[in-house]
């Protein structure tokens, strides 16, 4: 595969899934649409430079994209602010809801929160979370299970 071929595979891979993508590190980054811009980025150009050795494109970014946004929301975590307004924006309709999901999913571990986001909220399969997150369809079970958990004790206590 020579320059110009990668180049179409890559414009090719984000006109297919690069909004899906975007939406998805949005949702995992609790609303932060810099992070969400940034991660699907930087996934995209890391995959640029290595191309010809990567095997399926869509997974390895989407791995990608969720450990670069993981580093950064960690990084972030020593500092926490509100919700950024493009984030904000981004939320269809502003829905108030969606915004305090948004926050509830902030919660979770990197683990749990990926799964929840692409098997609850984007709808992908188990075997597709699974193979997005290069996890194991049991893995991906038992995080979903542990973030349905902590996340109905957090609707409770917001409820009270």
């Amino acid at each position: 595969m020579d320059r110009a071929d990668e180049k179409v595979a890559l414009e090719a891979a984000y006109r297919s899934f690069g909004q899906d993508l975007w939406r998805a590190v949005l949702a995992y980054s609790g609303g932060h649409g810099d992070v969400a811009d940034e991660a699907v980025a930087e996934a995209f150009a890391q995959a640029a430079g290595r191309l010809r050795s990567i095997r399926d494109l869509r997974p390895w970014l989407y791995r990608a994209a969720f450990k670069i946004a993981a580093g950064e929301l960690k990084r972030r975590s020593r500092s926490p602010g509100p919700l950024l307004e493009d984030g904000m924006r981004a939320v269809p309709g502003g829905d108030e809801e969606m915004i305090e999901l948004m926050e509830l999913v902030r919660t979770l571990s990197p683990a749990q929160r990926g799964s929840f986001v692409l098997r609850e909220l984007l709808g992908f399969t188990t075997a597709e979370t699974a193979e997005l997150l290069g996890r194991s369809e049991v893995s991906v079970r038992v995080h979903l299970h542990a973030a349905r958990k902590r996340l109905g004790v957090e609707l409770e206590e917001t409820a009270r």
